[in-house]
């Protein structure tokens, strides 16, 4: 987000935009907000789902460790760059209420990013791994989608990785969420910007 703001100081001191300078600062707006909210799909709708249904636990505990911090890091650099560039488009002295709107918006779907990318990432996959790993000891770890193992029900160690684990990732389920319902209220006020076709 440094860089982006660096950037735009760089790049659009201050005084008037030319319409160049306001077409391409539209297009990196527009570019993130499309990466951003594609990704958002593809992981909650598809990948997640399909992962979770048709791979062993433990296999796709692996996935997800890799998956879960790149999913998140990249919702974290396209969402600040989706707030910059708005901010850069629209200077505070203009906005209106919806002006404000849209940063309150875009500001939350930032900081859901960033909250999952900083704090609950390392937490998630941390748990994650640890819960796998004792149940691949355990030899229970073919299981695929969701599994009620009974062999490990008694194991005070395997109960509070899981239940860390299950912690975190309902908080950030629950801030991806916050996202996409951030990037769904963005396209609808970007489609009220857009020319009716």
């Amino acid at each position: 987000m440094v860089i982006v703001i660096l950037t735009s100081f760089v790049l659009y001191p201050r005084g008037r935009k030319t319409e160049v300078q306001s077409t391409f600062v539209s297009l990196i707006h527009l570019g993130s907000w499309a990466a951003n909210y594609g990704a958002q799909l593809w992981v909650i709708l598809v990948a997640g789902l399909t992962m979770f249904y048709s791979l062993p636990r433990h296999i796709f505990g692996k996935v997800q460790s890799h998956l879960f911090p790149m999913f998140f890091l990249w919702s974290l650099v396209t969402s600040s760059v989706q707030l910059g560039t708005f901010v850069l488009q629209h200077p505070m002295e203009s906005w209106q209420t919806f002006h404000t709107v849209e940063v309150a918006i875009l500001t939350s779907s930032f900081l859901a990013a960033a909250t999952n990318s900083v704090i609950l990432a390392p937490l998630i996959v941390k748990s994650m791994v640890h819960t796998f790993r004792l149940e691949v000891e355990a030899r229970v770890s073919d299981v695929i989608g969701y599994a009620a193992i009974k062999e490990m029900k008694n194991d005070p160690e395997y109960i509070a990785a899981r239940r860390m684990f299950r912690r975190c990732h309902g908080l950030s389920a629950l801030l991806t969420v916050v996202g996409l319902v951030s990037n769904s209220i963005h396209l609808y006020y970007l489609s009220c910007q857009c020319v009716r076709i």
